[in-house]
């Protein structure tokens, strides 16, 4: 293959395990790219129990994920999880370019007003009892328009849309750019709210093929590689 880019859009609560490792196993790469640092991938090869989390902005957010992730079967990260665990078996270099994200998370709650802050917290706990049904619904509006979808999320906490994803685009796309001149073939891992920024920022620098999350739940990313 040519592609030198395969940026692949992934939830972290979605049973997307089997096709992670068959797109890896398909494209044999010579690195695999996740979004996580280094303290998260070693979190998920080796779990800690009773793990204190960093502040409480940061425990709100894994508790959410962690009760939509148990709809669908599967524990938060497990995607993740399974794109590392098949990068080693198959000696593929695996490259962490996200944040760090106990900072990211820091730097977010100190800047958030506290008005804004009370509208999460009260958001935070109707989403902790959210339905399977609504988040399919929340999904499909989000695929149908990615960016217009962000761009109301950002309306509301501009504080998120920046330092959650603007931010954190920039840094990862600095991140591919600086190892593609290392590695001829990269597929990357990342939250599908990240893919339209990413092809965005890096435009024709590098030859692009994308595989959304959508072509991985209806398992027909075949038809795109």
């Amino acid at each position: 293959m040519e592609e030198k880019l395969v940026l692949v859009g992934v939830g972290h609560v979605f049973d997307i395990s089997t096709q992670i490792k068959e797109i890896i196993d398909t494209i044999d790469p010579d690195a695999v790219a996740l979004e996580l640092d280094k303290n998260r991938l070693q979190f998920l090869l080796s779990p800690v129990k009773n793990k204190k989390s960093p502040n409480f902005l940061y425990f709100i957010l894994s508790k959410i994920q962690e009760k939509i992730a148990k709809k669908y079967g599967v524990t938060t990260g497990s995607e993740m999880l399974s794109a590392a665990t098949m990068a080693k078996d198959k000696g593929i270099d695996i490259l962490c370019i996200d944040k760090d994200a106990r900072v990211v998370i820091e730097k977010l709650w100190k800047a958030i007003p506290l008005k804004r802050k009370i509208l999460f917290l009260v958001g935070s706990l109707s989403s902790i009892f959210i339905s399977k049904r609504k988040v399919e619904k929340e999904l499909s509006s989000f695929e149908e328009e990615p960016e217009f979808y962000l761009d109301q999320v950002g309306g509301y906490f501009p504080e998120f849309k920046k330092i959650l994803i603007d931010e954190r685009n920039e840094f990862m796309c600095n991140k591919l750019i600086d190892y593609l001149n290392k590695y001829n073939t990269i597929v990357a891992f990342v939250g599908e709210g990240h893919i339209a920024g990413l092809q965005k920022l890096i435009g024709d620098r590098v030859p692009i093929t994308i595989i959304h999350l959508q072509n991985l739940r209806e398992n027909n990313w075949r038809d795109i590689i």
